[in-house]
């Protein structure tokens, strides 16, 4: 089966014409190839320190050595927000079925576009909708100008719109062990087996290369 995903309008602005041109190229070959090269490295996942859902002080640090999926949404959305969690869960309980979350190396993250409403007690509401592990799913917020500073340097925005709502692109980004960003998919590419696909073979590469380093 043959995955096209059309990254120009996804990727992160810092990428040059000379590091989109093999991503695309790899993006587009065949899922079920097994050749880690497949996923190429796209840039750095940038650094940040936010708050989470319980009002707790998290940092990237925190997460490097894992497995991310990085999602961008806002708990009053009416627009994708809703599906991209939605897809977010169920991407949750594949990765359960396939115990691929039992060596505490695999962490989804969700940061909010509008901090001023996404206070830590909204966030753990909305994570009851969609029965979000914390052990495994951490949602973030924080300070405007300081969640605006890390939307920002992922490559993302949010800008205001009509009744309340805000415009933003639909970007999920798949990171690395070496907290590399991977794969950055939109909701029509978020299809939970190919994902989890994606994030196995990432724990495979890391597992290799402390393989490697311990010889």
């Amino acid at each position: 089966m043959m995955r096209h995903r059309f990254l120009v309008n996804l990727l992160v602005p810092t990428l040059s014409v000379g590091t989109l041109l093999p991503t695309l190229g790899v993006a587009g070959s065949d899922h079920q190839n097994s050749n880690p090269s497949r996923l190429a490295v796209i840039n750095s996942a940038p650094d940040f320190m936010l708050t989470t859902q319980d009002g707790s002080k998290f940092s990237s640090s925190d997460v490097k050595g894992n497995v991310l999926l990085v999602s961008f949404i806002f708990t009053t959305c009416n627009g994708t927000c809703p599906a991209t969690t939605h897809r977010m869960s169920q991407i949750q309980e594949e990765l359960k079925t396939r115990k691929l979350f039992q060596d505490g190396r695999v962490r989804l993250l969700s940061i909010s576009l509008d901090p001023a409403r996404d206070t830590p007690e909204a966030l753990r509401g909305y994570m009851k909708l969609y029965d979000a592990d914390p052990s495994r799913w951490t949602f973030l917020t924080g300070p405007p100008d300081q969640v605006a500073g890390v939307v920002k340097s992922w490559g993302m925005w949010a800008r205001p719109a009509a009744n309340g709502q805000l415009d933003h692109p639909s970007r999920i980004f798949l990171v690395d062990t070496q907290y590399r960003i991977r794969e950055i998919y939109n909701l029509n590419f978020l299809k939970p087996k190919w994902v989890v696909q994606d994030m196995e073979l990432l724990l495979k590469e890391g597992n290799h290369g402390e393989a490697k380093s311990n010889q």
